[in-house]
Formats: structure tokens, C-alpha cells, sequence
């Protein structure tokens, strides 16, 4: 079954959310992890941009989901519009924007899904709608305060 993760109360400017993903994918990547992120088509840029310029020994290897199709499949981590389905298995999804993905439960499903929600009250009411969704799809999805932990301040 899939795991399902939502990653709560990450900063909700651009600069605080696009941090968080970075290290997220960067422990991705040190797991071994092949991850699909489905990302706002206008924040895409942004955070690829993001990640080209983590320090070098924090490098994530990615492509943009419209390299060539060789880059795209053997890269660990795609950067994609949330339109855009993996063209082949990933073992994740990161999901950065507050739609539902339509593709996700379709065809087969992901091993882990990692749900990215922000302070923002809109947020939040997406985020429970996409909860209700995978529970509908059987999956049990699980809550990650990042407020709860020792030390971080609510929404910063």
C-alpha cells in the first residue's frame, strides 16, 4: 500500500518552502530515493533554480520533467507541472502545490506520497480535501507537524 506523508506547517513564503523542499530532496537523494515532484508550472523555474545552487556537497542531481526523455528517466529526481504524470515507475511523489495530482490514482500507484502544505489557511483547506481523498482511496495517509518539533517556531 502507499505511504501517504503530509509534511505540515512548512513556511509559507516562497524562499521557506522552496528551503524545505531542497533539503527534502537532497535526503531523497541520499536514500537512493527515485522521486516525481509535481510543482506549480510558475514556482518550476524557482525551484529549479533552487536546487542548482544548494552547496556542492548538498548537490541533487534533477532534470525538468521536458529534458530529454533519456535525462528524464534516468534522473533521480523530476521537476514537473502537477499535469504531467511520471512516464515511468517512481518510487515517490512530492507534491508542492495544493491540487489534487488526477494521474496519482491512476495506473501503478507510488510506493511513498509526500504532501507539501504550508502555514497558509488555503493550504491547509486543500490539503484536507487531498487527505479525504486518499483516505477514499484506501490509503492512510499520516501528519508531519513541522510546528511540533523542538525548536521551530510556529510558521517560520
Amino acid at each position: 500500500m502507499t505511504q501517504v506523508a503530509f509534511h505540515l506547517n512548512v513556511p509559507a513564503t516562497p524562499q521557506g518552502w522552496r528551503a524545505y523542499v531542497c533539503r527534502l530532496l537532497a535526503k531523497a537523494h541520499a536514500a537512493r530515493a527515485r522521486v516525481w515532484v509535481a510543482v506549480a508550472d510558475d514556482e518550476l523555474a524557482a525551484l529549479d533554480e533552487a536546487l542548482w545552487t544548494l552547496p556542492a556537497d548538498d548537490f541533487v542531481p534533477h532534470v525538468r520533467w521536458d529534458a530529454a526523455a533519456l535525462l528524464v528517466q534516468r534522473s533521480p529526481i523530476v521537476l514537473a507541472p502537477p499535469t504531467v504524470p511520471p512516464p515511468g515507475p517512481r518510487g515517490v511523489v512530492v507534491n508542492v502545490q495544493p491540487q489534487w495530482l488526477d494521474w496519482l490514482d491512476q495506473g501503478a500507484p507510488p510506493t511513498r506520497v509526500i504532501e507539501i502544505v504550508s502555514t497558509d489557511d488555503e493550504a491547509k483547506a486543500a490539503a484536507r480535501q487531498r487527505w479525504r481523498r486518499y483516505q477514499q482511496l484506501g490509503w492512510d495517509p499520516q501528519a508531519y507537524d513541522r510546528a511540533a518539533r523542538a525548536g521551530a517556531p510556529a510558521g517560520a
